[in-house]
């Protein structure tokens, strides 16, 4: 019976404490701090619905971006000044992209067209910004 009792084998515990100890961010600030701000942007323009502005301002504010900056120095800590240099100068060209997908999918919509071209077009649009701000 005490030897059922026992949860955790010294090797084990060693294991447990490298874990904590170890200088990553971990899955749960990787991984389930992402999904779960995503969860909650969706939820809040579903709630937001019948106030475009509103959905439009919470569908756009950077919720991942922070989240991916922490985790991108966290995973870098010796490179900490070149990464956020780095990283930050390509999130630039990701909100550039991305103004070209809602530029994009705005004068697709200005012109009558129903949600599925008009979200082919931003899509394009914005394929073709990534592919010529990730040559600069």
């Amino acid at each position: 019976m005490a030897g059922k009792m026992q949860l955790l084998r010294p090797s084990h515990a060693r294991s447990l404490m490298e874990v904590a100890q170890s200088t990553g961010p971990g899955w749960f600030m990787t991984t389930a701090v992402p999904t779960l701000i995503s969860v909650l942007v969706i939820v809040g323009v579903n709630l937001a619905s019948e106030f475009s502005t509103v959905a439009a301002a919470i569908a756009t504010a950077p919720t991942g971006t922070p989240v991916s900056i922490w985790v991108m120095v966290q995973q870098n800590p010796q490179k900490k000044g070149t990464i956020l240099v780095e990283y930050t100068n390509n999130v630039v060209k990701g909100v550039l992209a991305t103004l070209a997908f809602a530029l994009g999918c705005n004068m697709t919509a200005r012109s009558g067209y129903d949600m599925w071209p008009v979200l082919v077009v931003g899509y394009l649009t914005w394929f073709l910004a990534w592919s010529i701000l990730s040559r600069l």
